[in-house]
């Protein structure tokens, strides 16, 4: 009787010490610190890399009817890079129709230079990277594939998607004297993300680049390529500075 009743109280014992973990595990769970959503502006350092060689007066000729110039960003400032102690770098390849050589161009649209070189019945028939279609050539390509596949950021330490709208409304290009300043150039995305109520703008100004015949300044170099048919620069990267910035906005 006596081991009989050692065995039951230990099977109570047991029971009531299951239900306690389970309860610590519960009350775990329950207490776990919701993630938290703010206001905040990051600043943007990085660059792009245009599709080999780079952008100049009259482009380039190639075989291929796209081509695909790459994007490198990396955001800094208190909770704006790093999630759970790994930072997140932006990066995203952006895909840019070529102009066929051999399709007459609708008035007034004319071809780009390098089309003058297409010898007929040549593979080499499609034109890129001509300098002065950069704003809107730019604004299509990047409309195009950030809506396909969303930028991933950091808002307060939590992982977020910066979502960007098929019809490409909140694309921009940045002309010299908007928000890139006097002789600043750029894209301005905005919209939503993946988090109800939280908004984000993407400033890109670039200002500095690398090449043939450049000088580090972007603005000098782009309007010397996109203006004089003479001009021997080739703007191969571009680099982010000035006030490029990722601002999140919490409602």
């Amino acid at each position: 009787m006596i081991r009989k009743m050692l065995v039951t109280a230990a099977a109570v014992t047991m029971s009531m010490t299951t239900v306690g973990v389970a309860s610590v595990a519960m009350s775990g769970e329950a207490g776990a610190a919701a993630k938290v959503y703010t206001s905040q502006t990051c600043t943007i350092s990085g660059g792009v890399t245009f599709a080999p060689p780079g952008l100049s007066h009259n482009g380039t000729l190639g075989k291929k009817s796209s081509v695909k110039s790459t994007s490198a960003i990396t955001a800094t400032g208190a909770g704006c890079g790093t999630s759970g102690g790994t930072t997140t770098s932006i990066s995203n390849k952006i895909v840019t129709q070529a102009t066929d050589c051999t399709v007459p161009a609708t008035p007034p649209a004319t071809l780009p230079g390098a089309c003058d070189t297409y010898v007929a019945g040549g593979t080499a028939k499609y034109a890129y990277d001509n300098a002065s279609n950069l704003a809107t050539a730019g604004v299509s390509s990047i409309c195009s594939a950030l809506s396909a596949k969303p930028i991933k950021a950091v808002n307060n330490g939590n992982k977020v998607s910066l979502i960007v709208n098929p019809d490409c409304s909140g694309v921009n290009s940045v002309v010299p004297g908007g928000k890139c300043g006097a002789t600043g150039l750029g894209f301005d995305l905005s919209g939503n993300t993946s988090v109800t109520g939280l908004t984000y703008e993407v400033l890109l100004c670039i200002t500095g680049d690398t090449g043939t015949s450049t000088t580090n300044s972007f603005f000098t170099d782009y309007l010397g390529a996109a203006g004089n048919a003479a001009s021997p620069i080739v703007i191969a990267s571009g680099t982010f500075g000035g006030s490029s910035a990722l601002t999140f906005t919490k409602a």
